[in-house]
């Protein structure tokens, strides 16, 4: 009896692996939080955000009432409510851990409290070449009058961006 060895060369196709990411909860903890006027002038708001959900609250002697949630590209570093000279609400200011920021007003669009839409006012790239991150965190101060927001996003940096009185 003769044994014989043959070596079978077979070519494997590679297979492909498909990877499906679905998150089973929405994300708990607050990253950032502000209180102020900001669905109407005479409305109490809180606006809680938790990574890339922005929650809008209405404060009444009851107790909080969601009103709204909506999503946003990217998770939220810094959220902060000005209101601008002569204007009867106030607006907020985001910006993302990627550093893109952004300035959302409220319109409303019926006398229901729940009819309104949220509108960029104006959107930015606030990323510098150089730099640092700063290993304290980002911080963000907004003029009391409306003028100009600071931002450290860097060490060593102070940030001013000037703000248009029809755009703010």
């Amino acid at each position: 009896r003769e044994f014989r060895y043959e070596r079978q060369t077979q070519l494997k196709r590679p297979r492909m692996s498909h990877n499906y990411l679905v998150t089973a909860q929405n994300a708990t903890s607050v990253r950032a939080c502000d209180t102020g006027n900001f669905t109407s002038a005479t409305d109490l708001n809180l606006l809680i955000a938790r990574n890339t959900k922005i929650e809008i609250l209405l404060v009444t002697p009851e107790g909080l009432r969601s009103i709204r949630e909506f999503s946003i590209n990217g998770s939220v570093e810094i959220m902060k409510l000005f209101k601008p000279p002569g204007a009867e609400k106030d607006r907020l200011f985001v910006v993302t851990q990627k550093h893109q920021a952004m300035i959302l007003e409220v319109e409303s669009q019926g006398d229901n409290i729940k009819d309104f839409e949220i509108v960029t006012r104006a959107y930015g790239d606030v990323r510098d070449k150089i730099g640092k991150k700063s290993e304290t965190g980002t911080i963000a101060v907004i003029d009391p009058e409306g003028r100009v927001i600071g931002l450290r996003l860097y060490d060593s940096l102070f940030k001013v961006i000037p703000l248009d009185k029809d755009q703010a």
